[in-house]
């Protein structure tokens, strides 16, 4: 254990094979971490917006360390959007606070959505009204918003009283008090937030992707398991079943690589770092553009709008290591969703709102042997030859 330290890239050798990482240290030192094996753990992508329920800490590194590597990752346009987070007054905002997501359960138990004229959101949109799917009211709620100006909506579940709020939902009703919000008394003020991201690393169930000696588990891994969508506490069971797999396999020796390591030792693509003013214009560019609903004119205007902003920083810090990450996992993001032409599970496209057997598929990103971007489509049985991306 090495506290204070972070992965920057992996190492990969001549032959192809992950052997460590390359890691800066709390002084801001640049080392090497050697490993007969790596296992990336590392998240989510949800800071890559500006309401999310995730760490601060979740800025897409395990995805961009893999992707500088060479790593395949597939179905990165699928980012869950939970449809309630409580938007905090301001004057209980705290710097690096971890949005407070609002259960289900709740809407469960009988809530239901309004606007700020105490108009139901959700009322003939859906045979479920506010008991819908995540991406249904979502979506719904986003398109509410953009038609009316409003900054968020409101969760009314002030009929539960108090002691209803105070025996079911203890923990939801402290967390809102905590930051100026009694839902007892008050609808709560929510909007929709990233939540959980079904794409990620390719891997399969026991953890290894298209790299030797890596594995993925957990929200940065794409095994199949989640699909388009994410039924509520798959992340866990997933995150449980993948790392006992993994564990498994490396301490049979079988995950860990044979043969003496090569040299050159390097990622595949190598960036230099960016400002870390970068970061935030990712976060306003993704939350205008990248969000519950996408279309071809915002999310070409997205992509440009980044390489615009895209400025070098002199050094590595862990500021600018995040500005780097979160560019380049939202560049990346932005070119899958621009490419599926079609509105399933997690990924809506307000210009194509159906379906599409055509994209009843995988979209497989990786880099070629020259460091370039390609896009493999991925059927069962069947893959198409790699397509070049301006990614």
């Amino acid at each position: 254990m090495r506290e204070g330290v972070r992965a920057v890239d992996l190492l990969v050798d001549a032959q192809g094979r992950c052997n460590g990482v390359r890691a800066l240290d709390a002084q801001g030192r640049l080392g090497e971490v050697r490993a007969a094996s790596v296992i990336l753990a590392t998240g989510g992508i949800g800071q890559l917006w500006t309401t999310s329920t995730n760490p601060p800490v979740a800025t897409g590194d395990g995805l961009a360390m893999a992707w500088r590597a060479g790593a395949v990752l597939s179905d990165l346009e699928f980012m869950q959007f939970h449809p309630t987070i409580l938007v905090v007054p301001a004057d209980h905002r705290i710097p690096g606070d971890r949005g407070v997501l609002i259960s289900e359960a709740v809407r469960g138990e009988g809530a239901f959505l309004i606007d700020h004229r105490g108009t139901r959101v959700m009322a003939g949109l859906h045979p479920l009204a506010d008991l819908a799917p995540r991406d249904v009211v979502s979506a719904a709620e986003h398109a509410h918003m953009a038609r009316t100006g409003e900054r968020n909506l409101f969760l009314d579940a002030t009929a539960f009283g108090a002691q209803a709020w105070e025996h079911k939902f203890p923990s939801i009703l402290a967390m809102c008090r905590e930051r100026g919000v009694d839902p007892v008394t008050e609808p709560i003020p929510v909007r929709p937030g990233a939540h959980y991201h079904c794409g990620g690393v390719r891997a399969d169930m026991d953890g290894r992707t298209s790299i030797e000696g890596l594995f993925a588990i957990g929200e940065v891994a794409c095994t199949g398991v989640q699909g388009a969508n994410r039924l509520a506490s798959n992340s866990l069971t997933e995150g449980l079943t993948m790392g006992r797999r993994v564990a498994r396999l490396i301490a049979t020796g079988k995950g860990v690589p044979t043969g003496p390591a090569s040299g050159g030792d390097a990622a595949r693509r190598q960036l230099p770092p960016q400002d870390p003013a970068l970061f935030d214009a990712v976060r306003r560019t993704m939350t205008a553009a990248g969000s519950v609903l996408r279309d071809a004119r915002g999310l070409d205007n997205a992509r440009r709008a980044l390489a615009d902003r895209a400025t070098p920083a002199g050094t590595l810090t862990n500021a600018t290591l995040d500005a780097t990450n979160a560019a380049q996992v939202a560049e990346l993001l932005l070119a899958a969703a621009a490419l599926r032409r079609e509105s399933r599970g997690s990924h809506r496209r307000s210009d194509f709102t159906e379906r599409s057997a055509q994209w009843q598929c995988h979209q497989d990103w990786s880099l070629d042997a020259h460091g370039l971007p390609e896009m493999t489509i991925r059927t069962i049985g069947h893959e198409q030859a790699p397509e070049r991306s301006a990614a």
